[in-house]
């Protein structure tokens, strides 16, 4: 018989839910496969049909969980009608409510994802990738408004906002204050930093004088850069005949 498409995502889903209760309850490095299968109500050998370890069980929870707040933010209405702070906001806060019931193997599993030494980069690729979709369309929405200006290095302020987003999990599964208000806070106070910065172009002022001083004080000593390695050269062979001599 064969198996739809949708029993297939069903089945998917059951071995990840089962996966969060069976390790939140014995931990990671005690959960088995095997108990994950019985707990999904499938076969031992079936499960292998969807993950073949542990580990990427837990990418393809995280990877659900980042697809799970792009259709959250889809769903508000007037999500486009926010400025480039409220959409982030936006962004990292739905992150974090999606997380909340599940915080105990949040704390179990983060650090595998997102700090083991040697992690696969293949795994994390396609939660980077969602990741890094979202903040591209927040950040092109903000520059076709005349928010902020057009980021010369685009690519590293990703990154940062990615290195931000894990500092910021971090933070949270370890905010032990009542409804994570420390949490809300850093992320106000951290996000009201952030695009300022962006607002004011820091970036793009930095890469302008590198370049300036570059041209300026760099390639117009080229020639006399050249004189002293041909003087260096020069030296070394007036040295080198001589002791041959």
């Amino acid at each position: 018989m064969k198996i739809s498409q949708d029993q297939k995502t069903e089945t998917r889903k059951k071995i990840i839910s089962a996966s969060v209760e069976i390790m939140i309850e014995k931990g990671l490095k005690n959960a088995t496969m095997r108990e994950i299968a019985k707990k999904a109500e499938i076969g031992d050998a079936t499960i292998y049909n969807y993950f073949p370890t542990k580990e990427s069980i837990i990418y393809g929870y995280y990877q659900d969980q980042f697809e799970e707040v792009i259709e959250r933010i889809k769903k508000v209405d007037d999500f486009n009608e926010y400025n480039l702070q409220e959409q982030l906001q936006s962004f990292f806060e739905t992150n974090l409510e999606v997380f909340l019931p599940d915080r105990e193997f949040i704390h179990e599993t983060f650090n595998v994802v997102f700090f083991s030494i040697g992690q696969s980069y293949s795994r994390l690729k396609p939660i980077r990738t969602l990741f890094y979709d979202v903040v591209d369309d927040i950040f092109l929405a903000a520059i076709e408004v005349g928010e902020i200006p057009e980021q010369v290095f685009g690519e590293i302020v990703y990154q940062l906002f990615w290195d931000y987003y894990i500092g910021l999990v971090t933070y949270w599964l370890n905010d032990q204050s009542d409804q994570f208000t420390d949490t809300s806070l850093f992320i106000d106070k951290s996000l009201d930093l952030a695009v300022a910065f962006l607002k004011a172009g820091i970036l793009n002022k930095l890469f302008n004088m590198a370049s300036f001083l570059f041209k300026n004080h760099i390639l117009s000593r080229m020639d006399f850069f050249k004189d002293q390695v041909e003087t260096v050269h020069r030296i070394k062979r007036e040295f080198m005949g001589g002791k041959n001599g």
